[in-house]
C-alpha cells in the first residue's frame, strides 16, 4: 500500500507564528495515530501477514514438491502466489512501520524508491497473472484442440517471465517520481526540515502530462474486469450448452459438475482480486480529483485505512480459495505435509472412471474427432480439478 498517497503540501497560507512541532502536525498530520486506530490495524495486519504468508508459501512448495501438479494453471497460481510473498515480505511491515510512526523517514532513498517500485510491480503481476491463467483456462475449456500443444509449460515459463518484466516496466515511473519530500521551516525559507522527511509521490512531482494513477487503474483494472467477464461468459455458456449435449451420457453429467466447480473457484479469485483492489484504485483517483473538496481529508484517511486492509487481503485470499475449492489441491498439501508422495491417481469424474465406459459408447453415438476432442476437454480439465 502506498501511503505517500495521502500526504499533500499545505499552502503558503500557513501561519508562522507556530512551533516547529505544530506546524509539522498542520503539514504532515500527528507523528503517531491514536492507539484505538493504531491497534485494530496492527492486530488485522498481523492476521494478514501470518496467514498469507503461511497460504502462499504451501501454495509454493506444494506446486514445487509434487511433479504431478506441473501444469499450465498451476505455474501460473505459483507466480500469483510469489508476487503475492513478496508484497507482503517487502510491503506489509513497512505499511504497518509508518502507521506506528508517520515521519520522518530514516531508510533513505533507495528504500522509498524500491518500496513504490516493489508494491506496483507485484500488484501488476497478481492482476496479469490472473486475467493470463483466466485465457488459458478459456482456451482449455472452449477450444480444447487449440490448447492442446506439447511445449505449453514452456509457452506458459515464457508467458509469466513476460508480465513479469511488463510490471516492471509499469511500475518503474512510480519509483522514478517517489522521492523523500521535506518541509521548510520557517514556511518559504528554503531550510528543509530533517524529522518532517517523508517518503511521498506528490501530484507536484509528477509532470501534468503524465497520467500514472490513470493509467495504473484503466490497465490495470478497469481493462482487466473488461476481459474477465468476457472470458467467464463465454466459459459459462460453454458450460451450458455442454450440460445440454452430454447431460444425459453415462458419467458425463458428473464432469460437467467439476467443470462447473472450477469455473467457480477462478471466478471467486477474481471477484475477490477485484473487490479487494477497487478501494485502491478509488482512493488514488479520489486523491488526484477530489482533494479540493471540503469533506477530502475525512473520506480519503478512512478510505485509505480500508484500502491498506483490502490490499494486503488481495495477497491473503487466494491460496484459501485455492484449498477451499480445488479437491486435489487439498489432497496434494496433505500429502505434502505428511511428507508423503503425492499419488498420481485422484480419481477425476467423468476421466478415468468412465474412459471405458464412454468408449463403449462412443463406438455407437459418437465419431472419432468427437470423442478425441472430449478427450482433450478432459484432460485440460484435469489440469485444474
Amino acid at each position: 500500500m502506498n501511503s505517500f498517497d495521502i500526504i499533500e503540501t499545505v499552502t503558503n497560507s500557513t501561519p508562522v507564528n507556530v512551533s516547529l512541532e505544530e506546524y509539522l502536525i498542520i503539514v504532515r498530520g500527528p507523528k503517531f495515530l491514536p492507539l484505538k486506530i493504531l491497534l485494530p490495524i496492527t492486530f488485522t495486519y498481523g492476521i494478514l501477514f501470518i496467514s498469507g504468508l503461511f497460504g502462499n508459501l504451501a501454495v509454493c512448495i506444494v506446486i514445487a514438491y509434487n511433479k504431478s501438479m506441473h501444469n499450465a494453471t498451476n505455474y501460473y497460481l505459483f507466480s500469483l502466489a510469489m508476487s503475492d510473498l513478496v508484497l507482503l515480505l517487502l510491503g506489509l511491515p513497512n505499511d504497518l512501520s509508518v502507521f506506528w510512526q508517520q515521519y520522518p523517514w530514516i531508510l533513505g532513498l533507495l528504500v522509498c524508491k524500491l518500496r513504490a517500485l516493489v508494491s506496483e510491480m507485484s500488484s501488476y503481476v497478481s492482476v496479469l497473472t490472473i486475467v493470463a491463467f483466466s485465457v488459458e483456462r478459456y482456451t482449455a475449456i472452449c477450444y480444447p484442440l487449440k490448447s492442446y500443444t506439447t511445449d505449453k509449460l514452456n509457452r506458459v515459463i515464457k508467458v509469466i517471465g513476460t508480465l513479469w518484466l511488463i510490471s516492471l516496466g509499469f511500475a518503474a515511473p512510480f519509483a522514478i517520481y517517489t522521492t523523500i519530500d521535506y518541509v521548510d521551516f520557517p514556511p518559504g525559507s528554503g531550510k528543509a526540515v530533517i524529522e518532517s522527511a517523508f517518503c511521498a509521490m506528490l501530484k507536484q512531482n509528477v509532470p501534468a502530462d503524465v497520467p500514472l494513477y490513470e493509467l495504473s487503474c484503466t490497465l490495470f483494472f478497469i481493462c482487466p474486469a473488461v476481459i474477465l467477464i468476457f472470458l467467464y461468459v463465454r466459459i459459462g455458456l460453454t458450460i451450458k450448452n455442454n450440460t445440454k449435449l452430454r447431460g444425459n451420457v453415462h458419467g458425463e453429467l458428473q464432469s460437467i459438475q467439476s467443470k462447473k466447480s472450477i469455473v467457480s473457484m477462478l471466478m471467486a479469485v477474481v471477484v475477490a482480486f477485484f473487490i479487494c483492489w477497487a478501494p485502491f484504485h478509488m482512493q488514488r483517483l479520489i486523491y488526484v480529483y477530489m482533494s479540493d473538496y471540503p469533506w477530502y481529508g475525512i473520506v480519503n484517511v478512512w478510505l485509505y485505512y480500508i484500502s491498506g486492509i483490502f490490499y494486503y487481503f488481495s495477497a491473503t485470499i487466494n491460496p484459501i480459495l485455492y484449498n477451499l475449492m480445488s479437491l486435489k489441491y487439498r489432497k496434494a498439501f496433505k500429502q505434502t505435509l505428511w511428507c508423503r508422495k503425492y499419488n498420481r491417481i485422484i480419481k477425476t469424474p467423468g476421466l478415468r472412471e468412465t474412459n471405458s465406459t464412454s468408449r463403449q459408447v462412443n463406438k455407437s453415438i459418437k465419431s472419432m474427432n468427437m470423442q478425441h476432442n472430449q478427450s482433450l476437454l478432459a484432460n485440460n480439465i484435469e489440469d485444474i480439478t
